[in-house]
C-alpha cells in the first residue's frame, strides 16, 4: 500500500540519520501492517443574521470538522482474527458552533475522537477505548450527497448565535444549539463495544462505558442499536438506537431513543427522515424531527429540508417552557473530484415559546472540503 511505502521510507530515513550520529544505532524492523490513513480540511465562509445584526465569519465547518486518522490492523493467522487500532483527531480553527460576533477568532485544540483497539472475526468485532457508542450516528444517516452542507444536527453551524428575545433582555436569549439538537445518543466516550456480523442486511451493536461530565466525574452509559442496508430501487440505509446515561441526582437517568432512514432512488431522487426523543430532564422530554428531500445527478446534489425541535430550549438558562424551533433550509454540493466537495447552504430558524417571542436566526454558508 502507498501508506506502507511512505511509512517505510520515513522510518528508513530516521534510522539512517540515527545511524550516522550513533555507532550503536539499531536497524528498525517495520511490521507488515494494513494501514488506511484519511483526513480532510473543511473551511467555510458563514454569514449569520440575528436580532442584534449580522456578521460574517471564516469557520471550520463542524458538520464535518477538519480531522485526520488511521486504521491499522493485521490478520493474526494463529488466532484466525484481525487485530488493530483506530486513532482519529480533529483540529478546528474557528469552530462553526462556537463563533459569535464578539468572538470571531477561536484558536483550535487537537482533540481526540477515536483511540481504541479492536479484534474482529467471524463473531463480529469488539472495540475497547475512546470511540463511538453503539448508537452514535443513527440519527444522522444521510445518503443525499448534501450531508457536508446540511444534516440533522443543524445547530453545529452557527450554534452559538442567539435567538434574541424581542423584549430586549439579553438574559432571555437562547443559543441556537440549545434550542435545536438532533439528540444523537451519547456519541463518543470510553467504552467496550460489540458489533455483530451481518444478519442478512442487518448488524446489531451494543456498548457499555462511561462519559466525562462538566465539573468532573463521569456518568455510566449503555447503548443498543441496529442498522440495515437494502437494495430498494436504489439504496436504503436505516438505523435505530437507544441510550441510557446514569446521571444521578433528581434527574437520575437520561434516555434517548430514535433513528433515521435515507433512501436514494436510481433516478437520483432521495428522501431522508429523522426522529429522536430525549427523556430524563426534570424539565421534561424533548423531541426532534427532520424531513429532507433532494436530487442527485452526476457530481451535483441539491436538497431542501424541514426540521423541528420541541421543548429543547428548556435546557437553556432562559427559563422558557413549551418551546418549539422550526428550521427551513436548502443545500447544494458539487463534487468535481473524489477528494473535493464544494458546497453552499441556507437555513432559517424560528423559535416560539410560551413566555415571550424571539427574532429569527438566518445562517448562510459556502465552503469546500479537501480530503486526503
Amino acid at each position: 500500500m502507498k501508506q506502507q511505502h511512505k511509512l517505510c521510507i520515513a522510518i528508513a530515513l530516521i534510522s539512517g540519520s540515527l545511524a550516522a550520529t550513533s555507532a550503536s544505532a539499531k536497524t528498525v524492523e517495520v511490521p507488515d501492517l494494513d494501514i488506511d490513513t484519511y483526513g480532510w480540511v473543511n473551511m467555510a465562509v458563514m454569514y449569520g443574521d440575528t436580532g442584534r445584526g449580522s456578521e460574517t465569519y471564516i469557520v471550520d465547518n463542524k458538520y464535518a470538522s477538519s480531522r485526520f486518522g488511521a486504521k491499522i490492523s493485521k490478520e493474526v493467522e494463529d488466532l484466525g482474527l484481525r487485530v488493530g487500532t483506530h486513532v482519529e483527531f480533529e483540529y478546528q480553527h474557528n469552530d462553526s458552533s462556537k463563533v459569535t460576533p464578539s468572538n470571531r477568532s477561536i484558536n483550535g485544540d487537537l482533540e481526540e475522537r477515536h483511540i481504541n483497539v479492536f479484534v474482529a472475526g467471524d463473531f463480529g468485532q469488539v472495540s475497547v477505548g475512546q470511540g463511538s457508542g453503539a448508537a452514535d450516528g443513527n440519527t444522522e444517516i444521510d445518503i443525499s450527497g448534501t450531508k457536508v452542507a446540511a444534516f440533522s444536527n443543524l445547530g453545529l453551524m452557527g450554534g452559538a448565535l442567539p435567538f434574541v428575545a424581542k423584549n430586549g433582555d439579553p438574559s432571555k436569549d437562547v443559543k441556537l444549539i440549545q434550542a435545536l439538537h438532533n439528540q444523537d445518543f451519547e456519541q463518543r466516550y470510553d467504552r467496550v463495544r460489540y458489533d455483530s456480523p451481518k444478519f442478512g442486511p442487518m448488524t446489531v451493536s451494543v456498548s457499555q462505558g462511561y462519559k466525562s461530565k462538566m465539573g468532573g466525574g463521569s456518568d455510566d452509559v449503555t447503548e443498543l442499536a441496529a442498522k440495515v442496508t437494502l437494495p430498494l430501487a436504489g439504496k436504503l440505509v436505516a438505523g435505530v438506537g437507544y441510550s441510557r446515561k446514569d446521571v444521578g441526582g433528581a434527574v437520575d437517568k437520561v434516555d434517548v431513543y430514535g433513528g433515521s432512514a435515507s433512501w436514494l432512488h436510481t433516478s437520483g431522487f432521495n428522501l431522508t427522515g429523522v426522529y429522536s426523543n430525549q427523556d430524563g430532564s426534570n424539565k421534561g422530554a424533548s423531541q426532534f424531527y427532520m424531513v429532507k428531500t433532494g436530487y442527485k445527478t452526476g457530481k451535483h446534489s441539491v436538497a431542501i429540508h424541514h426540521a423541528m425541535g420541541d421543548d429543547r430550549a428548556e435546557y437553556s438558562p432562559a427559563a422558557i417552557t413549551d418551546s418549539e424551533v422550526k428550521a427551513y433550509g436548502v443545500s447544494y454540493v458539487y463534487a468535481p473530484a473524489k477528494w473535493l466537495d464544494m458546497y453552499a447552504s441556507f437555513n432559517n430558524y424560528q423559535l416560539s415559546a410560551k413566555e415571550r417571542s424571539y427574532d429569527d436566526v438566518n445562517i448562510a454558508m459556502t465552503g469546500a472540503r479537501v480530503k486526503f
